[in-house]
């Protein structure tokens, strides 16, 4: 059975009763009037930095996926011939993004 420290359960009502939160006869008894309000509206506000991140988000999304010239140009290098796979350099980011998942 867990007992509650009864220091921060009186610190606590004093903190709300200062606060005009609950007075002490509001603490026992609910009126039906406040039962029955329907709280008018909800508001958030937002932070500069996310209205910043939000902007971000949106300049991403509208970016396409593909650069389609650089796509064009590989698709013409590889009918042609000329595309050459360096398996260096695939090998050698294979390993760098195997070790940095593996550092994870």
């Amino acid at each position: 059975m867990k007992i509650p420290d009864i220091h921060q359960d009186a610190n606590l009502i004093q903190y709300i009763q200062q606060n005009g939160k609950v007075g002490p006869a509001e603490r026992n008894s609910a009126t039906p009037a406040a039962q029955n309000q329907v709280p008018t509206e909800d508001k958030v506000d937002l932070s500069s930095q996310s209205k910043e991140m939000n902007k971000i988000s949106e300049v991403l999304a509208a970016a396409p996926d593909v650069r389609a010239e650089k796509v064009e140009a590989l698709k013409k290098q590889v009918e042609s011939g000329q595309y050459q796979v360096k398996s260096d350099a695939v090998a050698e980011k294979m390993i760098k993004e195997f070790l940095f998942d593996f550092n994870r």
